[in-house]
């Protein structure tokens, strides 16, 4: 009897083929990587937003109001850290109330876990000028290309904020954001626009 070596390989089951794994090893991962990206997005979500409105549907006005508020408060600051990033003193001048408590919140652009909020301590030195000099002590920052920097006060009232970039030093100078929206939004807050609106409507 002749045995052909060529049949029996051919009719052997397909699973014991190299050719249909191959072919299917391309969208397993797909879809292996498909699940993981969803599973990212879902628990990962809101790391790349660190604001007022964080996950719970707060209108943009409501971070408007606060940088409008520090613009007519005229609120500048000083924040000096440490080399080891692991202090700041900070100096704070404006219309404020100096008796109030203050939070230094320092914000990583991507990982909402390395994110920190410190108390400001008002130091017992004499005040300089119209500025109060505050100190904060806190763990040392993991490394990262950037830091958003904020002061704000503890009612949510103002608030004034910055990009720092640890490789140009540790000094970050603070002032009011005075782009369209925020003085936009000054302008129509203020008595004299207000007042003017009345004046308009009066002479209709």
């Amino acid at each position: 009897m002749n045995e052909n070596p060529n049949v029996s390989g051919s009719q052997a089951p397909w699973y014991k083929h190299r050719w249909p794994w191959f072919l299917m090893a391309g969208p397993a991962i797909v879809i292996v990587a498909a699940f993981y990206s969803f599973y990212l997005a879902n628990h990962h979500a809101g790391d790349l937003v660190t604001d007022d409105y964080y996950k719970d549907g707060k209108h943009i006005n409501l971070q408007l109001e606060r940088d409008v508020e520090a613009l007519k408060r005229h609120i500048a600051a000083q924040v000096f850290f440490n080399d080891e990033h692991s202090a700041a003193k900070v100096f704070v001048s404006g219309e404020f109330d100096r008796n109030g408590s203050l939070n230094l919140r320092l914000m990583h652009p991507a990982r909402q876990d390395f994110d920190r909020v410190i108390e400001l301590k008002a130091a017992q030195t004499a005040q300089s000028g119209d500025k109060s000099e505050y100190s904060a002590i806190f763990d040392a920052l993991p490394p990262a290309v950037h830091w958003y920097v904020r002061i704000e006060d503890k009612d949510g009232q103002w608030r004034i904020e910055k990009k720092w970039l640890p490789n140009q030093g540790g000094v970050v100078n603070m002032l009011p954001k005075d782009n369209v929206l925020v003085t936009g939004a000054a302008k129509v807050q203020s008595p004299e626009a207000v007042q003017a609106a009345s004046s308009v409507e009066g002479a209709q």
